[in-house]
């Protein structure tokens, strides 16, 4: 399990599939986790998840910071006993906290960073995903610059304590009906170019792409900058792909532009649907499916 990595010599890349209790999507509605054994609940969600033959969960931090001490303690006990790490996390700032605006409280923020990545740490991660549209979205009437210009200073912060816990910090492109600002993956890219961080990378997401209309041929740029650091996926409608869709998400597309850029990452399922249980397996095999070929003719 994934941690334990359940990528053999035949699979080119480890495919592994969020998790999305805590999550500040907004098609998850908000969720939160259960507060019924929180932590429990959490373990048999990985549990399932890996047991369907993902190679990791990714989780978010929502769902860890929703943990007591006791509760969080308990989970990394569960984790360490069972050989289960946890690479990534998404859902990083909650829109209760603000990076944008005149309503920016410096000192919250970097609370929960610290409290954040210490968590995301204690559980193996390696990378945090910077989505967080309500948080980074840019108030109405607030200069865009400006605004712009406050996401670097929260960039450099979490830098500062990317060194510490030695993780790593994903900008994730969201579409615009979103955030209103770093919608591409190019500007993504301009953004971590031109901050030079060690610990910040770029995230491209398929689901964002297609409707923001970006080619894949972006990540060649990406990945031969070494700035390409983690990979979503979805259908059209956050669904888990199960087959090619007329108008759907190009998703052969992405890991043929993926194969050709040399990316060796990690890949994941980032989808909202009922009873996603039932998903895993099969959209697993077709993504594997899927993988085995551009890898193929990439040969």
């Amino acid at each position: 399990m994934s941690g334990k990595t359940n990528r053999g010599p035949s699979r080119p890349l480890q495919v592994g599939c969020c998790l999305t209790a805590g999550s500040f999507m907004p098609q998850s509605g908000g969720t939160s986790a259960s507060s019924d054994r929180l932590e429990e609940r959490l373990f048999q969600d990985i549990s399932g998840l890996l047991e369907a033959g993902y190679d990791y969960a990714e989780l978010t931090v929502g769902a860890l910071i929703q943990l007591s001490e006791e509760e969080f303690d308990r989970l990394a006990v569960k984790m360490r006993a069972a050989g289960i790490t946890i690479p990534v996390c998404n859902s990083f700032i909650p829109a209760s906290l603000k990076l944008t605006g005149p309503e920016v409280h410096r000192e919250a923020v970097e609370s929960y960073v610290d409290l954040a990545m210490k968590r995301v740490r204690a559980l193996g991660g390696e990378m945090i995903i910077f989505g967080s549209g309500a948080a980074r979205t840019v108030p109405e009437g607030y200069p865009v610059e400006q605004g712009l210009e406050q996401i670097k200073q929260f960039l450099a912060m979490c830098d500062s304590y990317a060194d510490k816990y030695e993780v790593a910090v994903a900008i994730e492109p969201l579409n615009r009906g979103e955030s209103n600002i770093i919608n591409r993956v190019e500007q993504a890219l301009d953004l971590a170019e031109e901050l030079q961080l060690r610990h910040i990378k770029v995230l491209a997401d398929a689901y964002h792409m297609h409707l923001e209309q970006e080619s894949p041929d972006i990540l060649h740029r990406a990945a031969a900058g070494n700035r390409l650091a983690h990979v979503h996926y979805a259908e059209y409608d956050r669904s888990f792909p199960r087959e090619s869709i007329p108008d759907g998400v190009d998703i052969p597309g992405l890991l043929e532009a993926l194969q050709k850029s040399g990316y060796k990452g990690r890949i994941s399922a980032e989808c909202m649907t009922e009873n996603p249980s039932h998903q895993w397996s099969p959209s697993l095999g077709y993504i594997r499916s899927l993988l085995e070929q551009a890898y193929e003719r990439g040969e």
